[in-house]
């Protein structure tokens, strides 16, 4: 009896170079504390020089890395992860229920916004006013200038955008290069940032940095919005708040579940 092309396709599919370099991408998404050459053999059931070999060619193109100080674990790389973190949808399942509760805690919209390559975006907000949480809606791209979110993980990248010929949305948008280096500098120094009516007039915000894991850049912030007087009003009581709810969500930001190799 004839196999069918399919099931004779298979074992070829399986032992092709192109596949092995797949199995070990798909394999390290899984597992957010990274695997040992060794443990990537035995799940694989691949000989030690053949992992080695694929090994060294995944690293050498930025897709995976090896972390010497932690045993030579592997991890995903930056080339991958800017692949596997161009979508965000996960991100508002995975923190809704928590984003929630902080917003009805908070009596503001809450929200988190990260740094994707050389723009500022919301990415999950939960609101208990809609006419403000209009300006955090995910999706919606944020000044970096203008913006407490913008400001924030500007301040923490490693390197500043160019200052020249920023747009003014409002008298008190900064647009000077030499204050808003001064503001970043100060949002560095103090682990957090306020936005007063610099985007939309009447609207005040702050934002904490979400630090997740040893992860060298920052690139999620948490923050929460409304009228400016009543969000400055309680601007310590906002940023406690936002401080101690930022290391819940950069738990869920880090988790990966393990999955079958096979």
């Amino acid at each position: 009896m004839k196999r069918s092309a399919a099931a004779s396709a298979e074992p070829d599919r399986q032992s092709k170079p192109l596949e092995r370099y797949v199995r070990i991408l798909e394999l390290l998404t899984a597992y957010p504390d990274g695997l040992l050459a060794g443990e990537i053999e035995q799940i694989l059931n691949l000989p030690k020089t053949t992992v080695n070999r694929l090994l060294h060619a995944l690293e050498a193109s930025d897709l995976i890395t090896a972390n010497r100080k932690r045993g030579g674990r592997y991890f995903t790389g930056k080339r991958l992860n800017r692949v596997l973190y161009s979508e965000t949808g996960w991100i508002e399942i995975a923190t809704r229920r928590r984003l929630k509760e902080l917003a009805e805690t908070a009596h503001e919209t809450c929200f988190i916004t990260r740094r994707f390559q050389d723009r500022i975006e919301s990415v999950a907000m939960e609101s208990p006013d809609a006419s403000v949480g209009i300006y955090v809606t995910p999706g919606h791209i944020l000044p970096w200038h203008a913006t407490a979110s913008g400001k924030l993980l500007t301040a923490m990248a490693r390197q500043l955008p160019p200052m020249e010929g920023l747009e003014r949305f409002s008298d008190n948008t900064i647009i000077d290069p030499v204050e808003l280096k001064n503001t970043l500098a100060e949002i560095r120094a103090s682990g957090y940032a306020i936005e007063r009516s610099e985007h939309v007039i009447g609207l005040g915000t702050v934002v904490v940095p979400i630090v997740c894991g040893s992860e060298p850049d920052i690139v999620y912030g948490l923050g929460l919005t409304g009228p400016e007087q009543r969000v400055m009003d309680r601007i310590e009581e906002n940023i406690a708040l936002l401080r101690e709810a930022a290391s819940h969500f950069a738990a869920i930001l880090t988790i990966r579940r393990p999955v079958s190799a096979a």
